[in-house]
């Protein structure tokens, strides 16, 4: 069994089928497997700071399926390797990209940034340790949909299920779910604060 493997069976036991959409070539290791024990470590919040509407009705919020296919799709393939393992859509819907390393953490360091520190990741190696997920988002203000609140506790759920993250330090431990400027002084997402996190966990 690949961690491909355990992932995908632990998406489908905390999602419907019709909540998943693994994209062309997730399972394929891109650039190379992951770092230490040959799992990731945790799950990187990030937003996408794209327009997140309707191209159908511009001025609608894109919340409905299908809306926002154009930035999935640059997410998917506009680099060598896809910008992030998951992209959680306004409606809740989960975009599998990649089980492996990609490129979304990219300058960074947790030295000094309890509790991450204690993962032991390399500054600047972030994309070798670290799952991300691009939750899709204009980036300007908290809109974050309800339905991604709930899908994002079930992601991490899952991932931990692959990865095995246990008690204490499991899916709703903040250990696992640093938000990108966690990682990064350079970047502002997400917005929402780690406590206002904690509390879609519950």
């Amino acid at each position: 069994m690949t961690y491909a493997d355990d992932l995908r069976t632990a998406l489908r036991e905390r999602f419907h089928s019709s909540w998943l959409t693994f994209m062309p070539r997730w399972s394929v290791v891109r650039s190379t497997g992951w770092r230490g024990n040959g799992m990731p470590k945790a799950l990187v919040l990030h937003h996408t700071a794209a327009a997140a509407t309707s191209s159908v009705n511009p001025s609608a919020p894109g919340n409905q399926t299908g809306a926002n296919k154009n930035v999935i799709a640059f997410i998917q393939s506009h680099y060598e390797v896809p910008a992030a393992n998951f992209t959680l859509d306004r409606d809740g819907h989960i975009y599998t990209h990649c089980a492996y390393p990609i490129w979304h953490a990219g300058i960074g360091s947790f030295r000094g940034k309890a509790p991450w520190s204690s993962l032991g990741i390399p500054d600047n190696l972030g994309n070798n340790y670290m799952l991300g997920v691009e939750i899709m988002s204009k980036g300007a203000s908290k809109d974050f949909t309800a339905a991604q609140k709930d899908s994002l506790k079930y992601l991490l759920l899952a991932c931990a299920d692959a990865s095995g993250w246990e008690y204490p330090h499991g899916a709703k431990s903040l250990l696992r779910r640093p938000r990108h400027k966690d990682w990064t002084t350079r970047k502002i997402d997400i917005l929402y604060s780690n406590d206002e996190v904690a509390g879609w966990l519950d």
